[in-house]
């Protein structure tokens, strides 16, 4: 039998699902637990597994479309369908651009909820054969490269990018250089040691820089397939490409090379709270400064304005929620500290160049 977590704000929502003749013997899917908001669907998640996941677009907290990418990007749930009123197709859509099995109408028919039940377990039993081929084939081919896979130069490219060393191109081909000395002539034993590479460095970093999950969409790295031979270039330099991209989205958000440094210590207070009410004010009270000293000394270790900083880590966040989420633009606004929305549909402009739902709508079409 497969688990299926239900989540939906509405419980009438969630009755008319469940009452659906499906869940007791008429299928191979049982409803286990349900959920009244994208939070509580992680939490869940986080503590329980499932084989499918059924989840409404529009909640509050966290919302259908950022439930699903937070389950994809932490390998939570193998299979998630989307409920979608009629208006809300636009980001079904969407999500299943970001990895959605499909899109069930509000409310869903029998027949289609069963049609869909039976493509899901199909896809849910091909799937397990899958994994089982390549975790099969994963374990003896790490058995070949675990002893020679050159661990050293991994960590040490990772130990300059967590240290912002001013050049990590030597380091990024010390690594290349040293899996393609082992496994050059063999395309798919190089593959798998450059994703596994890129797999745990991503997995390092976003423990170093726990911000990241608010403004770096880090499955697309992990996602890379290294044998893909549709691109230009070799898989190295595939590799390396995407290595220098994502240190430059860390470099650009945060300043500093060390936590000991002020200009840091403030980077890191604004991208971890920038959810929150920012003020230079509060940011001095945190860390018991005077309120023009830290600007100042902000100011000349970054030469950007603090004020100008802050907004700009606000509107990069608020450019992530807009692409991953349904939420109103007034509701992104609040999430985000800003009580006027026409005030920050404009700062929104004059950052990105374009208003909020044309940045959202771009996104969708994209």
């Amino acid at each position: 039998m497969f688990k299926v977590l239900l989540v939906d704000d509405m419980e009438i929502s969630r009755r008319q699902v469940k009452r659906l003749n499906l869940w007791d013997g008429e299928t191979n899917f049982y409803i286990a637990a349900e959920a009244q908001n994208g939070q509580e669907a992680l939490n869940i998640l986080r503590q329980e597994e499932f084989d499918l996941l059924i989840t409404d677009i529009k909640m509050p907290k966290i919302d259908g479309i950022e439930l699903m990418k937070e389950t994809a990007e932490n390998s939570l749930c193998p299979c998630v369908v989307l409920l979608s009123d009629y208006e809300d197709f636009s980001y079904a859509r969407l999500g299943i651009q970001y990895g959605a099995f499909d899109y069930l109408g509000k409310p869903p028919e029998y027949n289609s909820m069963l049609d869909l039940l039976k493509r899901v377990e199909q896809h849910l039993l091909k799937k397990k054969r899958e994994e089982e081929l390549v975790r099969s084939l994963s374990e003896k081919l790490e058995e070949k490269i675990e002893d020679t896979f050159p661990t050293a130069e991994l960590e040490q490219l990772i130990e300059a990018i967590k240290t912002k060393q001013q050049d990590i191109v030597p380091d990024i081909n010390r690594l290349c250089r040293a899996i393609g000395a082992l496994f050059g002539d063999d395309p798919i034993r190089t593959a798998t040691a450059l994703k596994r590479s890129m797999s745990e460095l991503v997995s390092q970093l976003k423990l170093h820089y726990s911000w990241m999950v608010n403004f770096i969409d880090s499955t697309r790295y992990k996602n890379i397939d290294f044998l893909d031979d549709e691109g230009s270039g070799t898989a190295q330099e595939t590799f390396a490409d995407a290595i220098s991209e994502l240190y430059g989205s860390i470099r650009r958000f945060e300043y500093g090379n060390t936590e000991d440094q002020l200009e840091n210590r403030i980077c890191r207070y604004v991208l971890e709270n920038v959810d929150a009410e920012l003020s230079i004010e509060g940011i001095s009270r945190v860390l018991f400064m005077n309120r023009k000293y830290i600007s100042e000394v902000f100011r000349q270790k970054t030469g950007e304005l603090l004020i100008d900083y802050i907004t700009r880590v606000k509107m990069a966040r608020a450019a992530r929620l807009l692409s991953q989420s349904t939420r109103k633009t007034y509701e992104i606004a609040l999430q985000l500290g800003y009580r006027d929305t026409e005030y920050f549909s404009r700062l929104f402009k004059k950052h990105m160049g374009v208003t909020p739902s044309e940045y959202r709508n771009s996104a969708i079409e994209s």
